[in-house]
């Protein structure tokens, strides 16, 4: 059972990365330090690992509210890292080395919609530092939810649908138009 929560825990961590880098990491080592996550990694408890962590949230929040659109490509690559690393710390004591996959496959799945969800709001009138921080707002509640067993696996799905969603309107756009040859 420890083996389930622990992936639960590593998939639902990942997904919240997808939103917000840091702060999935940071949630996750300061549940380690509370003996919260099943089968950590044994470095996710130290104290300079919790401090670092805490200082990337810090640093990520104020470059979000200061330059919120600022380089769109390396926020989705930080996140697909973000994604693996904080899977393998949840749960690397129990899968080790496949949690960096896994987590990263879920978090780029996030990281994809929750792009695309942005550019729409933008386009849609909504500002640009308005919808970052309601999407960092997400990404540190989703972090700390993700920590309860077994609602990892509810957030690794809704990942999953909501990415699955965002093609389908993707596909859809454009549907009825001939392509000339």
């Amino acid at each position: 059972m420890d083996h389930v929560i622990a992936i639960s825990q590593g998939l639902g961590l990942a997904a919240a990365a997808g939103l917000l880098s840091a702060a999935p990491l940071a949630l996750a080592t300061s549940a380690a330090t509370q003996g919260w996550l099943e089968s950590p990694i044994g470095i996710a408890d130290d104290a300079a690992t919790v401090a670092v962590c805490w200082a990337l949230v810090a640093i990520e929040l104020v470059a979000d509210a200061v330059w919120p659109g600022a380089q769109a490509g390396a926020r989705l690559g930080r996140r697909i890292v973000a994604g693996g690393l904080v899977f393998e710390l949840a749960a690397g004591g129990d899968i080790p080395y496949a949690g960096l996959v896994i987590g990263a496959i879920v978090a780029a799945g996030v990281g994809l919609a929750m792009r695309r969800l942005r550019a729409g709001a933008v386009k849609a009138g909504g500002d640009v530092r308005g919808t970052a921080l309601v999407e960092d707002g997400a990404g540190l509640g989703a972090a700390a939810v993700a920590l309860i067993p077994f609602v990892g696996y509810l957030m690794a799905v809704a990942a999953g649908w909501l990415l699955m969603r965002q093609r389908r309107r993707e596909d859809q756009k454009f549907r009825g138009l001939r392509v000339l040859r």
